[in-house]
C-alpha cells in the first residue's frame, strides 16, 4: 500500500469513531440523567397563569435611566374621580407582577440592600449552565476528544562511532504527525485510537531503503479501573477524574439544579405573596380614607350646625372645630401615607401579618412597584376584588400532610438531604485502592523511496503485513498508605448528612407551628370581623338616633355627638383591619401549606420533554418505588 493512502485510512477511522462516540455520548447522557432542557423565563398566559421557560433575550436597554414624567404632586384628593382610577383585581395584579418580574421583587429592597440576595427568573439557567458544576460540565467528561500534533525537527550529532551515520556524523530530518480520538464511558473506562506517522530522512549508512522511509502504526488503547473510579454509580455521583471533596458528577450536578428549582419556585411564592400583601394594604387604605373623610364630612356638618345655633357658645364651637381639624388631618394622612413598613413576607408570618400603615399613595406605589407599573403616572390603582367573608374550616390533617409534602423550604431541604446522601456515596469509593488494567493494541507499516542503483530492485513492505502487530497488557496499583483525605472525606459527608437531616426535622417542627398559628388565625380573623360588622351596625344606629334628636330639634350633647363620631371612625377601620385580616389568614394557610401558587391559578412548568424522555422518567419512578416489582433496580437513585 502507497503511503499516500496511509491518511485518508486515518481519517476516515476516525470519522467513524467520532460518529460512534456521539451515539455512546447520547447513551451515556441518556443512562445518566432524563434531558432538563430549561432556562426559565417569567410570562403570564390568560387562565390559569403560567410561569413558561423560554429562552432569554439579550437586553440591549438595561439601566437606561430613563426618568418618570410624573411627580409626586400630581395627585391630590381630587383626584379620586372614576376617571382617574385603574380598577384591577388580584389576579390581574398577578398576572401583570409574573409577566414583568424579571428579577424577583419583593417590599423589603432586598434589590437594592442586597442584590447578590436578589432571586431572578436566569437563576436555574445560571446553575444549569455552569461551567465548573453544572449538568452541561458533568457531562463533559464523557464527551469524545479528538487531538492531534505534527512536528518537523532537525537532528545533526556527532558520535564516536563510525558506524552511525556517515564516519559518525548523523544527520537527520523528522515529522512526527499524530492524530487521535478518546473517549470516556460511564465505566469509568477511558478509550483512546490514535494513528502516528513518521517521516524520517536521514544519513544512516545501513538504511535499507535509502535516506527516505515511513513508519505509520493505528494503536488502539484502554485503561479501565477496577476498583476505585470503576462502575456506573461512582461515575454517576462523583464523576471521571474527581477526587475527596471535590465531586462533581451527572447526579450531583442535577440536584443542584433541582435544589435551584425548588429556589426558583419559592421566589415566585414569595413574589405573589408580596403582590397580595400590597393589593390587601391598598384596599385596606382605600377603605381607611372613605372612613376618615366620611367623619371628616360629618364634623363638618356639626360644626356648621352649631356656628348656626344662636345660643351656642364659641367654646362648643371650638370643641367641633377641634374634632373637624383633627379629621381632616387624619384624611391627609390617609391619603398620603407615611412610608413605614407595610404587609411583606416574614413580617411575623412567613406569608405576612398585616399592618394598619394606612395611606393610599404609599400603598399605591408598593403595589406599583410590585406589578411592574411606573411609580408615578398621575392616576391612582383601585382594587376591585373584597375580602372574602364566608367561613372557612380546615381539616388539619389533610392540611398538615399538604404542608409537609409541599412547603417549598422542606422539598429544597430533601434535595440537599439527597446531595449529601450521594456524595457520601462517591467518598466511599476513595477508601478503595486503585487498581487499573491497561490494555494496548498496534498495528505497524513501514516502507520508503529512497534511491537505488541500477538494476537493483526496489524492497516492497505491505502495510498490511501481520508480522508488525503488537500487543501489551498490565495493571496499575496505587493506594495512599492510611488513606487520611479518604477518610476525612467521608466523614465529613456523614456529618453534613447528619446535620442537614436535623435541619429538616426542625423545619418540619416549624412548619406544624407556621399551619397551626395561620389556622388559627383564620377562626380569629373570622369571628373578629363578625364582631367588629356588629360594633359598626350598633354604632351608625346610635348615630342616626341622634341625628333623629337632631331633626327634632331635642336637646341633644355635644360631648357624646363627638364622641360618637370618634367611635364610628374607629369601628369602620377596625371593621375593615378585620376583613383584611382574614383575607391574609386564608392566604397564609395556603403558604404554609407550600400551595400559595395554585390557590392563586399560578402554575410552574418546565418546556415540553420528548416522548423518549417521558418514557424513561417514569420508568426510573417506579424503581424507586419499592413496593413495584422490577426486573433490575437502580442502585444509585432507587436507594432508600
Amino acid at each position: 500500500m502507497h503511503k499516500s493512502s496511509v491518511p485518508h485510512i486515518s481519517l476516515l477511522a476516525i470519522a467513524l469513531l467520532i460518529i460512534c462516540g456521539c451515539s455512546f455520548h447520547r447513551e451515556c447522557r441518556d443512562a445518566c440523567i432524563d434531558d432538563p432542557c430549561f432556562i426559565p423565563t417569567l410570562a403570564a398566559q390568560n387562565t390559569p397563569t403560567q410561569l413558561t421557560f423560554k429562552t432569554p433575550e439579550l437586553c440591549n436597554d438595561c439601566g437606561n435611566g430613563v426618568p418618570e414624567g410624573f411627580s409626586p404632586y400630581d395627585v391630590d384628593e381630587s383626584m379620586l374621580m372614576e376617571a382617574n382610577l385603574i380598577p384591577l383585581t388580584l389576579e390581574e395584579c398577578v398576572r401583570q407582577a409574573l409577566a414583568t418580574s424579571k428579577v424577583m421583587r419583593d417590599l423589603g429592597g432586598t434589590v437594592i440592600r442586597s442584590p447578590q440576595l436578589a432571586a431572578s427568573t436566569m437563576d436555574p439557567a445560571l446553575v444549569y449552565s455552569d461551567p465548573l458544576a453544572g449538568e452541561e460540565a458533568a457531562l463533559s467528561v464523557f464527551d469524545a476528544n479528538l487531538f492531534a500534533n505534527s512536528f518537523v525537527e532537525e537532528n545533526n550529532r556527532r558520535f564516536n562511532n563510525s558506524f552511525f551515520g556517515e564516519n559518525g556524523f548523523f544527520n537527520q530530518y523528522l515529522w512526527t504527525n499524530q492524530v487521535g480520538v478518546n473517549k470516556r464511558s460511564a465505566t469509568g473506562g477511558l478509550f483512546t485510537f490514535r494513528n502516528v506517522t513518521l517521516s524520517d530522512n536521514n544519513n544512516q549508512n545501513g538504511n535499507v531503503l535509502g535516506r527516505q522511509s515511513w513508519e505509520s502504526f493505528f494503536e488502539a488503547e484502554m485503561r479501565q479501573p477496577l476498583w476505585q473510579g470503576a462502575g456506573t454509580e461512582f461515575n454517576r455521583l462523583g464523576g471521571p477524574g474527581s477526587s475527596p471533596g471535590l465531586l462533581n458528577g451527572v447526579l450531583l450536578a442535577r440536584t443542584r439544579t433541582d435544589q435551584s428549582l425548588i429556589e426558583f419556585e419559592r421566589a415566585a411564592r414569595d413574589l405573589v405573596a408580596d403582590v397580595e400583601n400590597a393589593y390587601w394594604d391598598l384596599y385596606f387604605a382605600y377603605r381607611d380614607l372613605e372612613a376618615k373623610i366620611q367623619v371628616r364630612d360629618i364634623a363638618e356638618q356639626t360644626l356648621r350646625f352649631e356656628k348656626n345655633r344662636n345660643e351656642q357658645g364659641t367654646a362648643d364651637i371650638a370643641q367641633a372645630e377641634e374634632q373637624y381639624h383633627r379629621f381632616q388631618a387624619d384624611v391627609v394622612d390617609a391619603l398620603n401615607g407615611r412610608p413605614v413598613e407595610g404587609t411583606r413576607t416574614n413580617n411575623g408570618s412567613a406569608g405576612g401579618t398585616f399592618r394598619q400603615t394606612g395611606g393610599v399613595r404609599v400603598a399605591e406605589r408598593r403595589l406599583r412597584l410590585m406589578i411592574g407599573y411606573p411609580i408615578n403616572d398621575g392616576r391612582l390603582i383601585q382594587p376591585l376584588d373584597n375580602p372574602p367573608e364566608a367561613p372557612v374550616i380546615y381539616d388539619w390533617n389533610q392540611a398538615i400532610s399538604d404542608a409537609l409534602r409541599e412547603r417549598e423550604e422542606l422539598k429544597r431541604q430533601r434535595w440537599v438531604i439527597k446531595q449529601q446522601e450521594f456524595e457520601l456515596l462517591a467518598n466511599k469509593n476513595f477508601l478503595l485502592p486503585q487498581l487499573d488494567v491497561i490494555a494496548r493494541y498496534r498495528f505497524r507499516g513501514f516502507g520508503g523511496d529512497g534511491n537505488y542503483a541500477a538494476g537493483e530492485t526496489k524492497p516492497t513492505y505491505p502495510f498490511w503485513d501481520s508480522d508488525l502487530q503488537e500487543w501489551a497488557l498490565g495493571l496499575e496499583y496505587n493506594l495512599p498508605v492510611g488513606l487520611r483525605r479518604a477518610h476525612a472525606a467521608v466523614n465529613n459527608s456523614r456529618l453534613a448528612l447528619a446535620r442537614e437531616t436535623e435541619i429538616l426535622r426542625e423545619q418540619e417542627r416549624l412548619v406544624h407551628l407556621g399551619l397551626s398559628n395561620a389556622i388559627g388565625e383564620s377562626k380569629r380573623a373570622y369571628e373578629s370581623m363578625q364582631l367588629q360588622e356588629k360594633r359598626l351596625n350598633s354604632i351608625v344606629t346610635q348615630l342616626n338616633a341622634l341625628k333623629n334628636k337632631e331633626d327634632a330639634a331635642e336637646r341633644r350633647e355635644l360631648d357624646v355627638i363627638l364622641e360618637t363620631h370618634r367611635r364610628l371612625l374607629d369601628a369602620r377601620i377596625r371593621y375593615h383591619q378585620s376583613q383584611v385580616e382574614y383575607a391574609l389568614s386564608l392566604r397564609n394557610v395556603h403558604f404554609e401549606k407550600g400551595t400559595l401558587l395554585e390557590y392563586n391559578n399560578v402554575i410552574l412548568a418546565e418546556s415540553v420533554s420528548p416522548r423518549p424522555a417521558v418514557i424513561e422518567a417514569r420508568e426510573r419512578i417506579q424503581d424507586q418505588d419499592a413496593s413495584h416489582p422490577v426486573a433490575n433496580r437502580d442502585i444509585t437513585v432507587g436507594r432508600g
